[in-house]
């Protein structure tokens, strides 16, 4: 019998959770399954509905403004794209089908300076992905590069060093390292500001003592890459590789190699909007605490982590925190795109493996992916051995979207602690979790409603695939399939008004794949699943071709 483990669903309200726990062991209450052929769908199961509807729509519309033939100086390159349903997540600018980067808000923009690229011939190409997954690109264009002199104040560690660090804090300059080692900390980038190194063999090196941050950027439009920054690994200070501060626009860090990060990779704060972290690894040696860290609000937006290798953290690996509920624009549209993220694990909640529901904190890091804002896209990524959970929905995560992921070797594969509502989970692969897909319960006055559930594969999940808790209703649960692992995959603890449908296990018998069982909410009432349409799911000995 599967029984609802509450150490998953306890983040927010621990000490009530742990005193239910012997309750609800006890007290669950099996109830048959009644096929709802006949009955109109729970109305609200309907706004759920939505993402199930556009679910049949093409890929996003994407094309070239004015492509240039030749580039002989700095050109901004342009490009339109329209979401069929969904919103534009990004568009990517390909040279000889290598990210030149990514624009995440209209008008889609990159600017080519042909002195950083190999003079020649070259195709380029322009990519699209809209908030579900849903891709499309151009056909490739032909395009040719001149020998061109970058504009920039060119320096090496021993000439003209503190020149260079002056007009970068004054902002509106180009600045180029030199390969070699630079021995740095506090470094203030002003706006208007480009900082460029000049490949792997640009290393910025923390010194031993205490430092804020390697590299500050505050102000617009300022641009960092091509260079490694090394943190100088555990020590005193607040140890940011690259602090982004409040009040900055249009940032863009590319290109980067973060190591040795002491505390921090990248971290965010404030009023912001536009900041991208593209093309880096980021390394915390397991001793570090998070790889990006953006603290979100209702004064910020735009926060992107695309196609960056993440690993070694501790506490997270991507945090696009925003904890506040009911927020109706906090932290909006955050994305991370085509990441890899790996081996997140903290020593010190080890005994949360053990005994998680009397051990302190269980749950609050050890987190793949975190995301707390409105309408943010987590796609296209891969978690691997993220020891607490892959992908974490908080905050106000409202109308998010969480699709095409790849998540391995975690406790949890996304969970959904309070509120998420209204939000899309397709086209994730989850193996190797004791649960697949957790919704949290509802309680201090938050829940979890109406998300849609669809075409996720779930793999060997030794607890369970799909677990909803007390109040997480009006669901719609479609067309998911389970392989391997516990039965019941699907479990409806206390939650109703849910369409469950055409959902397939497989490679574990025939043993029923949904149940609903009664629970107890915070009150102490008990909660009894209502409402709920249960129909066409199916079980195989075999997995076949799904």
């Amino acid at each position: 019998m599967f029984s609802a483990p509450r150490w998953v669903s306890s983040r927010g309200a621990r000490v009530a959770a742990v005193a239910l726990v012997c309750l609800v062991a006890a007290a669950v209450v099996t109830l048959a399954i009644v096929r709802q052929n006949g009955r109109s769908e729970p109305s609200h199961s309907r706004a759920s509905g939505a993402f199930l509807s556009s679910a049949s729509s093409g890929g996003p519309s994407v094309g070239l403004i004015g492509a240039p033939r030749t580039v002989a100086r700095p050109t901004t390159l342009k490009a339109s794209a329209t979401a069929r349903s969904g919103r534009i997540a990004a568009v990517t600018f390909l040279l000889d089908g290598a990210p030149l980067g990514s624009d995440t808000i209209a008008p889609y923009t990159l600017t080519l300076s042909p002195g950083l690229v190999r003079p020649g011939r070259h195709t380029l190409t322009v990519a699209a992905v809209d908030s579900q997954g849903r891709r499309s690109s151009t056909r490739p264009v032909a395009l040719t590069t001149d020998r061109f002199r970058t504009q920039a104040l060119t320096t090496s560690p021993g000439n003209g060093l503190e020149r260079a660090l002056a007009a970068l804090r004054r902002g509106h300059v180009t600045v180029r390292l030199a390969p070699g080692r630079y021995r740095l900390s506090d470094v203030r980038i002003g706006g208007g500001a480009r900082l460029i190194g000049s490949g792997p063999r640009t290393v910025i090196t923390a010194p031993g003592a205490s430092y804020f941050a390697v590299l500050v950027a505050r102000g617009r439009n300022i641009a960092i890459s091509n260079l490694t920054v090394d943190g100088g690994g555990p020590g005193p200070g607040r140890g940011i590789a690259v602090a982004v501060f409040d009040g900055s626009r249009n940032v863009r860090l590319s290109r980067l190699r973060l190591t040795h990060v002491r505390q921090d990779g990248v971290n965010v704060w404030g009023a912001y909007s536009n900041v991208s972290v593209q093309d880096s690894v980021i390394e915390g040696d397991g001793t570090a605490q998070v790889g990006v860290f953006a603290l979100g609000s209702d004064r910020s937006r735009d926060t992107s982590v695309i196609r960056t290798r993440i690993r070694g953290f501790r506490s997270h690996g991507i945090l696009l925190a925003q904890r506040a509920y009911g927020r109706p624009a906090a932290a909006l549209h955050g994305l991370a795109l085509d990441n890899v993220v790996s081996d997140i694990r903290n020593p010190a909640r080890d005994q949360c493996y053990y005994a998680p529901d009397t051990t302190p904190k269980c749950g609050t890091d050890e987190g793949g992916i975190w995301t707390g804002g409105v309408e943010a896209a987590i796609v296209g990524n891969t978690v691997v051995r993220a020891r607490w959970d892959g992908i974490e929905t908080v905050g106000s995560s409202t109308r998010t979207t969480v699709v095409g992921n790849t998540i391995r070797d975690t406790r949890t594969g996304i969970y959904l602690e309070h509120s998420t509502n209204d939000s899309l989970f397709a086209r994730n692969v989850v193996s190797g979790a004791r649960t697949g897909i957790n919704v949290e319960w509802w309680h201090d006055g938050q829940g979890s409603t109406r998300n849609t559930f669809s075409s996720n594969r779930i793999v060997s999940a030794t607890r369970g695939g799909l677990f909803v808790d007390v109040g997480g209703d009006g669901n719609q649960i479609v067309q998911n399939v389970f392989v391997g692992g516990a039965r019941p995959a699907i479990v409806l603890q206390g939650t109703s008004d849910n369409v469950v449908r055409r959902n397939l296990g497989c490679g574990a018998g025939n043993e029923a794949l949904v149940r609903e069982q009664s629970a107890y909410d915070e009150s102490g009432a008990r909660a009894v699943p209502r409402r709920n349409r249960v129909s066409g799911n199916s079980t195989s000995t075999s997995c076949g071709a799904h």
